[in-house]
């Protein structure tokens, strides 16, 4: 969390440019999980850069700011690398834009950072939730001048549920595929109510690349025995779940059936 913070702090004002749909997430979205979630340093922010022309968009010119300021390094120009105080942070600059051809997209009137062209995240731009978080005496100690807390937007639950299945389906990364059952199970209201999230964030945007991704990357859940089953229990398992993975991996399985059958946006 500091490692966000201390972010924010850099960017200033312009904090509200982006919307953190990784790092954080899963802790404030599934408030009901029997074990904290297994985290990583990443801190994935994506940024609304617009969908007809990038040229026309927002001024990121502050980005450069912030980057050197914190010491962040990097090599591709989207994924920035920093040790802020006793931890290393990665910082992953996202975007969901498809008037481009090339991978990387220029974030307008940064001269040193481009944002990573993947399909999916887009929706969690719609609606993001406001959280304020704390100044911990830490952070206060590199920027005295440091207010009390931050204001930052979040992706909701159902954008952050349908930018986690299309990173789960194109990146095929083990963490992608826990956290995406983590917080269907593990919100307040389980899977049904994460269905109706992922409903409500459907209903409400058009800017999803492919909808019908959430329902396909469920669908891996339903075989207990299968592979994303199999994940979901195993990182459980090494979070400190005393549940055997036998039922971690039915829980997983349970999860996707009663997620697809409350899906009411994608039944046409």
């Amino acid at each position: 969390m500091d490692a966000l913070v201390h972010f924010a702090l850099l960017a200033g004002d312009r904090a509200s440019d982006f919307v953190v749909i990784g790092g954080l997430n899963p802790d404030f979205l599934a408030t009901a999980a029997p074990v904290p979630h297994q985290g990583t340093t990443d801190i994935d922010l994506l940024f609304a850069l617009g969908f007809d022309n990038v040229a026309t968009g927002s001024d990121f010119s502050w980005v450069d700011g912030a980057l050197q300021s914190g010491g962040f390094e990097s090599s591709n120009g989207w994924r920035w690398d920093a040790v802020l105080g006793d931890a290393r942070v990665r910082l992953e600059f996202l975007c969901d834009v498809w008037d481009h051809i090339d991978d990387a997209v220029p974030l307008p009137g940064s001269q040193r950072a481009v944002a990573s062209k993947i399909a999916g995240p887009a929706a969690a731009l719609h609606e993001p939730v406001h959280r304020e978080l704390a100044v911990s005496p830490a952070v206060r100690a590199r920027v005295p001048e440091a207010p009390d807390a931050v204001r930052l937007r979040f992706a909701n639950l159902g954008g952050y549920l349908l930018a986690k299945a299309a990173a789960a389906q194109s990146r095929m990364l083990a963490k992608d595929k826990y956290d995406l059952m983590y917080v269907t199970l593990y919100n307040d209201g389980g899977s049904r109510e994460a269905a109706r999230a992922v409903d409500r964030q459907l209903g409400g945007t058009a800017d999803v690349s492919d909808p019908a991704e959430i329902r396909s990357a469920m669908e891996r859940y339903l075989d207990p025995q299968g592979s994303w089953a199999g994940t979901f229990a195993e990182t459980m398992i090494a979070t400190g779940d005393a549940e055997p993975e036998e039922s971690l991996r039915v829980d997983a399985a349970e999860g996707a059936r009663s997620f697809l059958a409350e899906l009411k946006h994608l039944d046409n």
